[in-house]
């Protein structure tokens, strides 16, 4: 049976919780194989693809990342889960002018991605 009729739509989104959790707590390398887990059974997965971006993030790839995030969001302009991605990404260069313009495209203001964007400029 294939890995992508395994998991469910619920078990898919437990496992990218998971992944963004671990790399929240620093757990890094088991939070990238969590995301290349879902890419490699649903390479379309944008969830995992921002989850992937993170991975870069953390790790201080930030050309990686933002790559993976600017194509999201030159696919989907309204993803606020990627924008916010880049928002850290520029705040962690100190890149505060990008910072400030990213602020400026958040397509929902209570979306999760724009909550963490903030965070950044108060913090």
């Amino acid at each position: 049976m294939e890995e992508s009729r395994i998991l469910d739509k619920d078990s898919v989104r437990l496992l990218l919780d998971v992944g963004f959790a671990a790399c929240s707590r620093g757990v890094v390398a088991e939070a990238k194989r969590v995301f290349d887990g879902v890419l490699a059974a649903f390479p379309d997965n944008v969830s995992a693809r921002v989850g992937r971006a993170f991975v870069l993030v953390v790790t201080d790839q930030f050309t990686g990342a933002e790559e993976i995030l600017n194509d999201i969001l030159e696919q989907d302009p309204g993803n606020d889960d990627a924008r916010g991605f880049l928002a850290l990404s520029k705040y962690l260069q100190k890149d505060s002018d990008a910072l400030g313009e990213q602020m400026t495209r958040f397509a929902d203001t209570t979306s999760s991605g724009y909550r963490l964007a903030a965070s950044l400029l108060e913090g």
